[in-house]
C-alpha cells in the first residue's frame, strides 16, 4: 500500500499498540480506533500498519460500542501551511475567456442535425469544441467548463467525446 508523503503516520508505539489490542481485545481495538478518529487521524494512517485500505479501518470505527472509555491517543501532528500547497500549476480562466466559452455555447446550442454545414452556429460549436478540450488539457474540470458555459456536465462530455 503506498502513502503518500503529507499523510501524518502513527507514532510507531500507537502502531504497536493497534496491531496487538487487534488480536486480543476488539473492545479495546475499536475504542482506540474511535478514539484516533476523535482526534482526527485519517483513515488510511489508522488501516496502514495492517496494510489494509481505509474502507476496512472505518469498518472498525463503526464496530465501536458507545460507552466503551476511549483511550488517550497522540495528537495530529499540525502540517505547516507551506506544506500544504498544491505544487502543480493551476490554470484559471480569464473573465474574457469565460465569457467567450458562455457566448459560443449559447450560439452553438442552435445547431441542429438540418444546420447548413456552413452556418455561423456549426463554426461556434466547431471553435467550442476546440476551447473545451484545450481547457480540459489544462486541467480544468468538465464541471467548471459547464458552469462556465451554463450548460450540464453530461454536455460537455458529449462534446468532448464528440471532437474526438
Amino acid at each position: 500500500m503506498t502513502q503518500s508523503t503529507k499523510l501524518p503516520t502513527l507514532p510507531s508505539d500507537t502502531a504497536t499498540q493497534l496491531v496487538a489490542l487487534k488480536g486480543t481485545c476488539p473492545e479495546d481495538f475499536y475504542a482506540l480506533v474511535r478514539a484516533l478518529r476523535n482526534e482526527g487521524w485519517p483513515l488510511r494512517a489508522i488501516a496502514a500498519p495492517f496494510s489494509m485500505s481505509r474502507t476496512a479501518a472505518q469498518g472498525w470505527e463503526a464496530k465501536y460500542t458507545e460507552g466503551t472509555p476511549l483511550p488517550e491517543v497522540p495528537e495530529l501532528p499540525v502540517v505547516p501551511v507551506e506544506d500544504r500547497k498544491n505544487s502543480a500549476k493551476r490554470y484559471t480562466l480569464t473573465e474574457e475567456e469565460v465569457k467567450n466559452l458562455y457566448e459560443l455555447a449559447e450560439e452553438a446550442s442552435t445547431v441542429r442535425r438540418y444546420t447548413d454545414a456552413n452556418a455561423p452556429s456549426r463554426r461556434a460549436a466547431s471553435e467550442l469544441e476546440s476551447k473545451l478540450i484545450e481547457y480540459s488539457s489544462r486541467g480544468i474540470s468538465r464541471t467548471q467548463l459547464a458552469a462556465y458555459c451554463g450548460v450540464s456536465d453530461s454536455s460537455i462530455k458529449q462534446r468532448l467525446r464528440k471532437y474526438n
